[in-house]
């Protein structure tokens, strides 16, 4: 499925907005990244940007805001609670 997130390139770095060879990352993950990834809820990343999200959590609670507020627009708040249960705004 293709992001719902708007803005995102593939391309492009959701974060920083360098050009070149991204990797997909799931702005939910654990239990979650499954659903995230069947509703779109995903960005392009460099290599960098990534790295620094896995390893030291930069960004991280922004993209799971993201995440959530694009979901919400199309599908509201409640629907987010029963699959994600858990809310970042």
């Amino acid at each position: 499925m293709r992001t719902k997130i708007p803005g995102d390139e593939d391309d492009r770095c959701y974060l920083c907005m360098r050009y070149g060879r991204m990797q997909l990352h799931h702005c939910l993950h654990g239990s979650r990244r499954e659903a995230a990834d069947a509703y779109g809820l995903t960005v392009h990343l460099c290599p960098v940007c990534h790295t620094l999200l896995h390893d030291h959590g930069i960004n991280d609670l922004f993209l799971e805001q993201t995440a959530q507020a694009a979901f919400e627009r199309e599908h509201g708040r409640e629907e987010w609670m029963k699959i994600f249960g858990k809310s970042y705004l």
